[in-house]
């Protein structure tokens, strides 16, 4: 097939696609046109509306999905009855294996053009868990706005609920490496980046580079590690 004739095709296929049974099978016709994987991307740019994978799993009541956002395969967006809401921006992408969920009256709110690769959770329990726009976050990153209580010895842990020291909020411009881990209560500032296997217990500063666990600022951008000083280059 001619590529003008499979691009039109698809074109149309995808101004039909949504979470509907037959938004489905016409996303499903087009992903067939494209490559695997990162290829189907491209499906995300044809139209206005999001490429929802039909092999992804969405069970959100409060969803907001923006324009060519893209959700790969095997990504689970998940609410729990008393969860808040999943939000995508626009251009934004999430890779296989990744979960959102959300319970507790806790969100999930992630800006445009963020992207998020494969095997990486982000929960939204009792507090919020709010990525930027522009963010890159590598595989397997986790973000938990909450932990379990512990303190009573006479009980499991399981039966002692969560409890939270506030949201996490990743500012635009970040960069997360492989496997980092950012607790209840933190802010990464704008332009910062965080080293790969990182754990995030404290705020990170706009435009730090940080590392370690739990992580710590090591230098910031535009600044030599020789050069010594706190703040960044204007």
């Amino acid at each position: 097939m001619k590529w003008r004739v499979k691009r039109a095709l698809m074109v149309a296929l995808m101004g039909q696609s949504g979470l509907s049974a037959w938004g489905q099978f016409c996303t499903w016709l087009a992903s067939f046109l494209r490559g695997p994987y990162k290829d189907k991307k491209l499906l995300a740019h044809l139209t206005h509306r999001p490429y929802i994978s039909p092999h992804a799993q969405v069970w959100v009541k409060d969803l907001e999905i923006g324009a060519q956002a893209f959700v790969d395969d095997n990504v689970t967006l998940f609410a729990h009855q008393d969860g808040g809401r999943i939000v995508i921006g626009s251009g934004s992408s999430l890779y296989r294996g990744t979960i959102v969920e959300v319970g507790q009256q806790g969100s999930v709110i992630i800006g445009s053009n963020t992207h998020i690769q494969g095997g990486c959770h982000l929960k939204g329990f009792l507090e919020d868990t709010r990525i930027g726009a522009n963010v890159q976050i590598a595989p397997h990153c986790a973000f938990s706005p909450y932990q379990h209580n512990m303190t009573d010895l006479s009980r499991p842990i399981q039966d002692q609920g969560i409890s939270s020291k506030g949201p996490i909020v990743v500012e635009d411009d970040a960069w997360l490496g492989l496997g980092v881990k950012v607790m209840d209560g933190v802010t990464i500032g704008r332009g910062a980046v965080v080293g790969a296997g990182a754990v995030v217990t404290k705020d990170i500063p706009p435009y730090a580079i940080a590392v370690g666990i739990p992580a710590r600022v090591i230098r910031y951008r535009g600044r030599s590690p020789a050069a010594g000083g706190d703040q960044p280059d204007a």
